[in-house]
């Protein structure tokens, strides 16, 4: 397995359809959010992004794909690239045959959206349709058919799908070189990739920096230089980031509490855990699971 296979099979990441249809009149999308990932894709006519990080808004049109990071600037999609609306009052939604334009959009919750991980991806992920390459083209041409057929359980279907799609635009911008730093980054080196994989794939298993560089063929103080260029931290250091990654994402699950979450994460006493866990997140496991609670 992978290292970004393991990485999104850890934690467990699953699109939520929030819209799927049509648009008229003097429309606007206002999807800011600090917590998730949102996309939209053009399924038809046109929108424009209006964004601080751009000059002018950004058109997009039929098979474009744009995703929101919540470290991304205040945004909005509206139907003029000349006038931005102050509400979404006059927005019609309709369905997919009456629409001036049509969209799919959706959010990726993270647990940990202000971590390492996600901010070495770049704010706004922009793919137009002649960008998108044979199989990421192919798979947002299943989300328009599937969205726009309504049938039997396609709004599941979509979601599905709209997983795989998550995953295509991160390889995407590990491809075309959109990341220079992080974990993302570090993947492009095929003897980090495979100690990345390992760690990913067992978070569980005691590993010293000496068994690492066996699996990988590399040498201590090559892969300690490669993860402080990559990662800013060593081996063992992005080793507990990772475990407390994926606990961050058990203290989401409905009924879990802190004491069930050290234990799966083997540690002998929760307050080993806690201090584990606000060292690396920056919030005790408690405070964070309330926090969850209450949103």
């Amino acid at each position: 397995m992978d290292a970004l296979t393991a990485l999104v099979n850890a934690l467990n990441l699953r699109a939520k359809l929030v819209y799927s249809g049509g648009v008229c009149g003097r429309w606007l999308m206002d999807h800011n959010s600090d917590t998730s990932v949102w996309f939209h894709l053009v399924s038809k006519g046109q929108g424009w992004v209006h964004s601080p990080s751009r000059e002018t808004p950004l058109a997009l049109e039929n098979g474009d794909l744009i995703l929101f990071l919540p470290h991304a600037p205040k945004h909005f999609l509206s139907y003029s690239a000349e006038h931005l609306p102050c509400d979404a009052a006059d927005t019609r939604l309709t369905g997919w045959e009456g629409g001036e334009s049509g969209f799919v959009c959706g959010e990726i919750e993270l647990a940990t959206p202000r971590s390492l991980l996600w901010q070495a991806l770049p704010a706004e992920i922009v793919i137009k349709k002649n960008q998108a390459g044979d199989i990421l083209a192919k798979l947002i041409e299943l989300v328009i058919g599937e969205a726009s057929g309504r049938r039997f359980g396609s709004d599941s279907v979509v979601e599905r799908l709209c997983d795989s799609l998550f995953v295509l635009v991160i390889r995407y911008c590990i491809e075309e070189g959109l990341v220079g730093q992080g974990v993302f980054a570090a993947m492009q080196d095929r003897r980090l990739a495979t100690v990345l994989g390992l760690i990913h794939q067992q978070p569980w298993q005691p590993w010293t920096i000496a068994e690492l560089c066996s699996h990988a063929g590399i040498s201590k103080t090559l892969l300690s230089e490669k993860f402080a260029l990559y990662l800013g931290a060593s081996p063992i250091e992005y080793l507990t980031l990772w475990r407390m990654q994926i606990a961050a994402h058990w203290l989401k699950e409905t009924g879990m509490t802190v004491e069930r979450v050290a234990e799966r994460c083997g540690y002998e006493s929760v307050p080993a855990f806690s201090k584990a866990f606000k060292r690396c997140l920056g919030a005790s496991p408690g405070a964070f699971h309330r926090a969850e609670t209450i949103r």
